[in-house]
């Protein structure tokens, strides 16, 4: 066999070997990502909370009881003779 045959031959094995790798990489790579699970999804809901002037939760209504947040909210700031308020919050739901 001549020099140059063995170096053809080299550089085909040289050859088939990288196809061979590609061919696995990619395989791995497409059996990795289907493993992979899907975040779950948390489903959420707006409510009403009012809060102390520090921003602390006192109190949790409905979003339709936003009328009676702002009769809670009232109360409170003049009762207590410190400022209140109320905001909407997202809180996952039951």
């Amino acid at each position: 066999m001549s020099n140059r045959e063995r170096i053809a031959r080299a550089a085909e094995e040289a050859r088939l070997t990288e196809l061979e790798k590609a061919a696995k990489k990619s395989a791995k790579a497409t059996t990795g990502s289907a493993t992979k699970r899907a975040p779950k999804v948390v489903r959420m809901k707006i409510v009403w909370e009012v809060s102390s002037g520090g921003g602390k939760a006192l109190k949790t209504f409905a979003y339709a009881d936003k009328a009676a947040a702002e009769a809670e909210m009232a109360a409170l700031t003049k009762s207590t003779g410190r400022a209140h308020s109320f905001r909407a919050a997202k809180v996952p739901m039951d």
